[in-house]
């Protein structure tokens, strides 16, 4: 038994909690103005508290296994208007000299996350047996 058989579908259930946990942070910085957001708190809607709430709920979905595929959909188009609105049209096409890197690798990581779905550990899973989407 090689190492991705044996080890594959739960170190991809760290990879999507922790894609989730980390894009949550994110979500819970721009509403609560917390960990250095600049500025503070995000006002009631505004761009940056859309972004904020989605990064919120999609954090959870992956977190959870809920919905995971859906949520992941919508955090490639957050990412990838995030990128070109956030960092490419301000500092150039170079993520390494825009600071879109992150943007960038959160879009590729919803990539396989929507490619994916929850797999194992999901409350989806759980409760109904199957993933909904």
């Amino acid at each position: 038994m090689g190492f991705e058989a044996k080890y594959g579908d739960s170190l991809y259930v760290i990879f999507r909690i922790g894609i989730g946990a980390l894009f949550l942070m994110f979500g819970v910085q721009k509403l609560f103005g917390l960990w250095g957001m600049p500025g503070g708190a995000a006002v009631f809607g505004t761009l940056i508290w859309v972004a904020g709430a989605a990064e919120l709920l999609i954090g959870l979905a992956l977190i959870s296994g809920v919905l995971t595929r859906l949520a992941s959909f919508f955090g490639v188009i957050e990412m990838l208007v995030a990128y070109v609105i956030g960092h490419a049209m301000i500092g150039g096409w170079n993520p390494a000299v825009n600071q879109g890197a992150p943007a960038l690798l959160f879009m590729f990581a919803f990539l396989a996350t929507l490619s994916y779905g929850a797999r194992k550990a999901s409350l989806a899973r759980a409760v109904f047996g199957k993933e909904l989407f």
